[in-house]
């Protein structure tokens, strides 16, 4: 049964895939619209690795889908968050060594291993689109680091009626920063205010505000749990 604390609240989610997060906002008895602003198309890779790999790190769920054969190769793995282990893990058939308290690109390089004396090589899993922050840090601990791109995010078209349910309801919740930038795009398309965002990470948050939308909270921790404690503390 639903417990009701955001009953007669309407949240919009943005991912490509309703699930978990949708299913627990309804028990708290919100009306959830499922509005994905992007989804994930494969990309041919083009960059060849032959040396060998000490840590293969990924940096979502959407490249641990794609790590293989590279991951399986690695001496080590690291995933951003727990979502993206257990898909690593999944794809791997390996133990994933190293998953940041707090899933973000800035803590995943906060408790990165410096790289031994005579060096190393490590192979990030990334959308064509991300940043450069994960790489650069490794970078600076010592780290030979090869890009392997193996996706891309594209925004989906929201007609006009869609838009408009979204744009009025009570809250939206963003889980990356490609979602803050196309519902900020969907906004000014469609000329329509947003009502505040919650965010994942402070990235995204970033992004949010240089697209002029509210933050009215970061999930903590960056998990589906923390998107649920945030909603609920902001309606409290």
């Amino acid at each position: 049964m639903s417990d009701g604390l955001l009953h007669c609240r309407r949240v919009v989610t943005t991912r490509p895939d309703a699930g978990d997060l949708e299913r627990r906002l309804e028990h708290h008895g919100a009306t959830v619209v499922h509005l994905p602003l992007t989804n994930i198309v494969d990309v041919s890779v083009n960059t060849s690795v032959d040396e060998p790999i000490d840590w293969l790190v990924v940096t979502s769920a959407n490249g641990a889908r794609r790590s293989e054969p590279w991951s399986s190769r690695a001496s080590h793995r690291c995933a951003v968050g727990p979502t993206s282990a257990a898909v690593l893990r999944e794809v791997s058939g390996e133990i994933v060594d190293l998953v940041p308290e707090n899933a973000s690109g800035e803590d995943l390089v906060r408790s990165f291993p410096t790289a031994p004396s005579g060096g190393g090589h490590v192979v990030i899993i990334r959308g064509e689109q991300a940043s450069g922050e994960v790489r650069t840090g490794i970078e600076q601990l010592g780290w030979r680091v090869t890009d392997v791109v193996t996706y891309r995010t594209q925004r989906n078209e929201v007609d006009q009626y869609i838009a408009e349910l979204a744009a009025t309801s009570d809250l939206v919740l963003l889980a990356a920063s490609s979602a803050a930038t196309a519902w900020a795009s969907i906004c000014r398309t469609h000329k329509l205010s947003s009502p505040p965002v919650v965010v994942i990470g402070a990235p995204t948050a970033r992004t949010a505000e240089q697209e002029a939308l509210q933050v009215a909270a970061i999930a903590e921790p960056s998990t589906i749990d923390g998107f649920i404690s945030a909603t609920l503390k902001y309606f409290s």
